[in-house]
């Protein structure tokens, strides 16, 4: 029986635009994670480990594609896909404010 991978990424772009220009952070990636699949994102700075990261977690929009998680689609699914990820960022900020 066929399982939902635990994360898919779908041909998914990403160009931050501004006063300086484009800057292409990611371009046409595409994979998908098993549940029970351990999984890292390695490269220099710069490669677009934390674009990626910030796009299924919710906290960015693609430029194109799309992303899931179990199954629910990170944009039009987002309460459902937010319920079931969670992200550790390196560098915890607290803002009382």
């Amino acid at each position: 029986m066929p399982t939902t991978p635990a994360v898919v990424f779908e041909h998914v772009r990403k160009v931050y635009r501004g006063a300086r220009g484009s800057f292409q952070a990611l371009d046409d990636v595409s994979f998908s994670i098993e549940p029970g699949e351990f999984f890292g994102l390695l490269g220099p700075n710069g490669a677009g480990k934390t674009t990626l990261i910030s796009i299924v977690a919710g906290l960015a929009r693609a430029s194109s594609g799309r992303a899931m998680v179990l199954g629910h689609d990170v944009v039009t699914d987002y309460r459902a896909a937010r319920r079931r990820i969670g992200v550790v960022p390196q560098e915890l900020v607290f803002d009382p404010f």
